[in-house]
């Protein structure tokens, strides 16, 4: 889930070089906290909901609710979207973007093959049809892109030529032609599994965008149509199973992402260094975080790192999580009795 970065990008880049931004967002530029981007913020968490009865019109509703410190009890009805598609366990993670400028939530389906947007101003949603082969859409430069991937990437597979990155509209979801990027910067041994279905995408919001699967992260500069790869996790094997989900940036604290690690029942959130895979822990989470059925996005201003999990069981119910980065501990933690996906913050 990512949320665009409009004109201010550059305005927050420059309160984070010249101050310093609290978690209760008191950010200022030249002591003048009106002009700040952080001043009197007061965005709200966008989340979808659906109910998992194998209904061939599955109904997506629409909620909102006032952070952080939300209350599961308290929603504010957006709207609601009846779809022509069976929903039930075909929703996939981390597939969803938000463009502030147009009001517009897109959510990628890719295991159905779906594309469903949303506008929160007219409170209207659309439905169309989409290749299964890309994930990941996200924004950047004002554009939005998506990862291609061949599906035969989810077994270790080797070297291979293994991606494209292309335009992608998030009025209808369709794409256009692929990035000219080299083919040897898209080359490489993905040692972990490299799938669209466990990929998930951040950017900076300026030139560069970045994609995870495994433990492969690629970084992709949409200036000058380059691209590199790095193993976050070189030791991968089937008897160390180490994946990395949940990528968000953070303009102060550089790419983020969730490191799950079943085989010693351990998961933990840490930055990354996409120049050179190196990563440091910043607070393990307790709970098990369902690697399938999640969705994140990160607030700047609050320095919070917001997760929803399908929760384990024969109850569906997601575990909500607000993840405060500044003292890297758990500030929040609430459950929906449904299953909750796609969230953005929105104005």
């Amino acid at each position: 889930m990512k949320t665009f970065l409009s004109i201010f990008s550059l305005a927050v880049l420059t309160c984070l070089i010249f101050t310093n931004c609290s978690s209760d967002d008191d950010c200022t530029i030249n002591d003048d906290s009106n002009n700040s981007p952080c001043f009197n913020y007061n965005k709200k968490l966008l989340v979808l909901n659906t109910v998992f009865d194998n209904n061939v019109n599955a109904v997506i509703d629409y909620n909102s609710f006032l952070i952080n410190n939300l209350n599961t009890t308290t929603p504010i009805y957006e709207g609601s979207l009846t779809t022509n598609t069976n929903l039930t366990f075909q929703l996939p993670t981390s597939t969803s973007l938000y463009n502030d400028d147009s009001e517009l939530h897109g959510m990628l389906v890719t295991r159905a093959g779906k594309y469903f947007t949303f506008n929160t101003n007219t409170g209207t949603g659309q439905e169309f049809t989409t290749p299964s082969n890309i994930a990941a859409p996200i924004i950047v430069g004002g554009e939005s892109y998506v990862i291609e991937v061949s599906n035969a990437g989810y077994a270790n597979s080797g070297i291979d030529n293994h991606f494209s990155i292309k335009p992608f509209n998030m009025n209808n979801g369709t794409t256009s032609a692929a990035l000219t990027i080299p083919a040897s910067n898209t080359t490489f041994n993905n040692n972990s599994f490299f799938h669209v279905e466990s990929m998930s995408a951040a950017s900076n919001g300026v030139n560069e965008l970045y994609f995870v699967s495994g433990t492969n992260l690629i970084t992709v500069n949409t200036s000058n149509n380059t691209s590199s790869h790095v193993d976050l996790y070189p030791s991968f094997s089937n008897t160390d199973f180490v994946r990395f989900i949940g990528l968000e940036y953070s303009e102060s604290l550089g790419l983020l992402a969730l490191m799950d690690m079943p085989d010693i029942n351990s998961r933990k959130i840490v930055k990354i260094d996409p120049t050179n895979g190196t990563y440091t822990d910043l607070l393990s989470i307790p709970t098990n975080i369902n690697t399938e059925f999640y969705s994140t996005v990160y607030s700047e201003c609050n320095k919070t790192y917001y997760l929803t999990s399908l929760a384990n069981g024969n109850t569906v119910q997601t575990n909500y999580f607000e993840i405060d980065l500044v003292a890297n501990s758990i500030s929040n933690t609430q459950v929906f009795n449904d299953y909750v996906f796609g969230i953005e913050l929105i104005d």
